[in-house]
């Protein structure tokens, strides 16, 4: 514990501040997406109650409906929000390795390693809580003012119980201690592998096999629930949520087998030494290189659900209400989809930078210019941003052609998908741009030593 202080002091504010920022967004999106998902239940009537009989009004009629919209944007949300935190604490702990490593190779036990690194991660993810804590209640306000056609939220409706309030910090620090101890586990094995920098990258193609399977099993459920007789319009949603929430989960585990397997083939194939030093990077840590464009991936894929509502005509008073839901709400998802997008984009970018700027001085000093750096990162991102794009396309007309069929090739669908792709590439350019000036600094950094 003596030691943890000097640790601490030995990294920049900026390495401190990624994770801080990653925990708050991660705690914020929870627990407004959470909020919202209990206003819309908080509204439906006693039990018991007929939504389609005479004498319902409009907005109880359409709130079974808007509820279980709710409970799918939950399913999209929260599993990659609860993901970011789970980065963040990782990401902390990543940039102590070789500190801890030493402490080990000079006579530390592991329960002392374990004690430090989980000591700073909670630090870490309590402040980050607290700080999304506050946005989230900052946020209820602005958010109670948007027009879903029903009776506005009141600013106590979008947020969560005191309880909850008090307890998510203390949920988030224990969840990031335990993403903290399973990642410990190669300081603990092996801290002079660790110290000297030689991780063995291994991936399992059982990684694509559960996406596979994942997607066959959406197929099966989305094609032979709805004829089974007997079953409930409420049973054959819940399938379909937990099938599209599964290919969500494995479509994260696949990515960075399928980043590591392109990522070879580029380095193989490699015209140009920027593509062959990017595409060797991302085979070193496939991980970290999915990791930076997973929030763009799911922000497409909630796009292209949410471009479903274009294509939904106005009818009568009840019809026209829920079209006016259904796009204020998919609009809001798709909004929060980017923020996380650009959080997790932003932060891991800028975390990679950080975590290799060694290198950037040592391939500086033997030769190469900044540009030439410069142009092996814009690889580096590019090729998984170029198989998020394939992925997202894939999953968002794999599940609309399956729930749609052929008004999913609505030309209005096409358009506000694509809308949504370019937006996604903006998000990372400007990520990238963000971070691009830390490769310079940390490239002439040795330079100016050397002076």
């Amino acid at each position: 514990m003596n030691a943890l202080p000097m640790l601490v002091r030995g990294r920049n504010s900026l390495a401190n501040a990624l994770p801080v920022i990653a925990f708050a967004a991660a705690t914020a999106i929870m627990c407004t997406v959470l909020a919202g998902t209990g206003a819309f239940y908080g509204r439906l009537g006693p039990e018991g109650f007929d939504p389609s009989s005479a004498n319902a009004s409009p907005e109880a009629q359409i709130m079974p409906m808007l509820v279980i919209c709710a409970v799918f944007a939950c399913v999209l949300l929260v599993p990659n929000a609860i993901a970011l935190g789970g980065a963040a604490a990782r990401l902390s702990l990543a940039r102590r390795e070789k500190d801890l490593a030493a402490v080990r190779l000079v006579g530390g036990t592991r329960a002392q390693v374990a004690g430090v690194a989980v000591s700073d991660v909670a630090w870490q993810s309590i402040v980050g809580a607290a700080i999304g804590v506050g946005v989230h209640i900052a946020a209820a306000w602005p958010l109670s003012h948007l027009d879903f056609g029903i009776r506005k939220f009141t600013v106590g409706e979008l947020i969560l119980p005191w309880w909850a309030l008090a307890l998510t910090p203390f949920a988030l620090a224990l969840f990031a201690a335990l993403s903290a101890a399973i990642t410990l586990t190669g300081v603990a094995l092996s801290p002079l592998g660790i110290a000297r920098g030689a991780h063995t990258v291994r991936m399992s193609v059982v990684r694509l096999l559960v996406w596979v399977l994942s997607i066959v099993v959406f197929l099966v459920v989305a094609a032979f629930l709805p004829k089974i007789e007997g079953v409930s319009l409420g049973a054959i949603i819940v399938g379909v949520l937990v099938t599209v929430g599964t290919m969500v989960f494995a479509v994260n585990l696949a990515g960075p087998f399928i980043v590591w397997i392109v990522a070879r083939f580029a380095a193989f194939l490699a015209p140009t030494p920027g593509l062959l030093v990017g595409a060797r990077r991302l085979t070193a840590d496939p991980r970290a290189g999915w990791r930076a464009v997973s929030g763009v991936t799911i922000a497409l894929v909630v796009a292209g659900f949410a471009s479903i509502i274009t294509i939904f005509p106005n009818g009568d008073a009840v019809a026209q209400l829920m079209n006016q839901a259904l796009v204020t709400g998919a609009l809001l998802t798709v909004g929060i989809a980017a923020v996380l997008a650009a959080v997790s984009t932003g932060v891991t970018h800028t975390a990679r930078v950080l975590d290799q700027a060694p290198r950037y001085r040592a391939q500086h000093v033997a030769g190469a210019s900044v540009g030439q750096l410069h142009r092996a990162r814009i690889a580096e991102i590019a090729i998984p941003v170029g198989i998020s794009l394939v992925v997202s396309v894939f999953m968002a007309a794999l599940v609309l052609l399956a729930l749609m069929g052929s008004s999913a090739t609505n030309p209005l669908v096409a358009v506000g998908f694509l809308v949504s792709v370019v937006a996604a590439l903006g998000l990372v350019a400007a990520s990238a741009l963000v971070s691009s000036p830390l490769v310079a600094r940390a490239a002439r950094a040795r330079v100016r030593a050397a002076d």
